[in-house]
């Protein structure tokens, strides 16, 4: 395994960043859109259901101190079947990176630059990614705290801003919303973001000290500062408006104007996605290479991560033909298949945990 240490707040970061990476940007119009009025409401309680499925991810942790998910894959469920799910889960990694590779591609060719052929976005971003997660666990970190405050200060800067443009009947009439109807139809927003987050236990056994705090925190926070965005998006585009854009948050940053002569900031907006993407991009692409590493017993991860880039980048370009079908296939599947890796492989593997625990205490009492 990687020679590498992390602190709690780094890893708080890490967690943070992963979690609103990319859901800022693409989770707004849709849950308006299922919501109406109070779509900034379901942030809150899709959070806290993950904060509380993040406790089985820690217990689970607990049980094999020092391991990533990979090798409690391996310990748990032994080398064949152990090997499958890890293999799962190596599979999960990637198809992870492909999806927000493709995101990042989506934007970039239909909001900036349509005549650019979408691959060139995908490599531009995946060679970085790919140095970096050469580089290590260590590097990865430190330039996210790095970035993380500017990225922070300059989306909160944009929202306070926006404000000028806020109107309260905007939000009538609230808290009108048939609670089971909505959780069922925005059950998508458990799925991604934050689910995905199970994708950190591999970076678990490089985190010094404060990992229980740092990983429900980091989702506690995350929720709520989606919730705040999806609040910012109500009050200023208004409901009809923010449901029929994709990326709505772009569109309040080109309208935007700043003291009567700034105008068209939406160049700030995007590069504090791009920073965010780059962020989440980096932790699924280096989880899917150190598991690799740690599954097949490999000590070199540069002659994993280079043709790894191929593997993300045709992955990316395969999934789908446009943006309306990636928004339709996450509305209808990612709940169901992210819960498969974030509930139902981690309450399996604890089980497998204290059973085989249970036999070796056991076997020792019968010695």
């Amino acid at each position: 395994m990687e020679n590498a240490r992390i602190g709690g707040w780094q890893f708080f970061l890490l967690v943070f960043n992963f979690t609103i990476g990319t859901a800022f940007f693409l989770r707004p119009g849709g849950m308006i859109a299922a919501a109406q009025q109070d779509a900034w409401l379901v942030p809150l309680w899709a959070g806290a259901a993950v904060v509380l499925i993040a406790c089985l991810w820690l217990i689970l942790a607990e049980g094999n101190p020092g391991l990533s998910i990979v090798q409690i894959c391996i310990k748990a469920a032994g080398t064949k079947i152990g090997g499958f799910i890890a293999l799962l889960y190596i599979w999960f990694f990637i198809q992870t990176s492909s999806w927000v590779t493709r995101n990042l591609g989506d934007f970039m060719k239909s909001t900036l630059m349509p005549n650019t052929p979408i691959s060139v976005f995908h490599f531009m971003f995946l060679i970085v990614v790919c140095y970096a997660s050469v580089k290590g666990v260590e590097s990865i970190a430190r330039v996210n705290e790095f970035l993380t405050p500017a990225v922070v200060f300059l989306l909160v800067a944009i929202c306070l801003f926006a404000v000028a443009e806020w109107k309260w009947e905007r939000f009538e009439p609230m808290f009108q919303l048939h609670v089971w109807e909505t959780m069922r139809e925005t059950r998508a927003l458990i799925g991604f973001p934050f689910l995905e987050v199970v994708s950190l236990m591999m970076l678990a056994p490089y985190v010094k000290s404060g990992i229980k705090t740092a990983l429900l925190l980091g989702i506690g926070l995350a929720a709520l500062l989606l919730s705040g965005i999806i609040f910012v998006t109500i009050g200023v585009l208004g409901v009809t408006r923010a449901s029929h854009f994709t990326y709505p948050l772009f569109i309040i940053a080109q309208e935007l104007r700043i003291a009567e002569f700034i105008e068209r900031v939406e160049t700030t907006i995007v590069i504090v996605w791009l920073v965010w993407i780059f962020i989440k991009l980096c932790i699924t692409y280096h989880c899917a290479v150190t598991g690799i590493c740690q599954l097949f017993r490999l000590s070199d991860r540069t002659w994993i991560a280079i043709p790894l880039m191929l593997l993300v980048s045709g992955f990316a370009i395969t999934f789908s033909d446009n943006v309306v079908e990636n928004i339709e296939w996450d509305k209808r599947y990612i709940f169901q298949y992210a819960s498969i890796y974030g509930v139902v492989f981690p309450v399996l593997l604890i089980i497998l945990t204290r059973v085989r625990r249970g036999r070796n205490k056991d076997g020792r009492e019968a010695a």
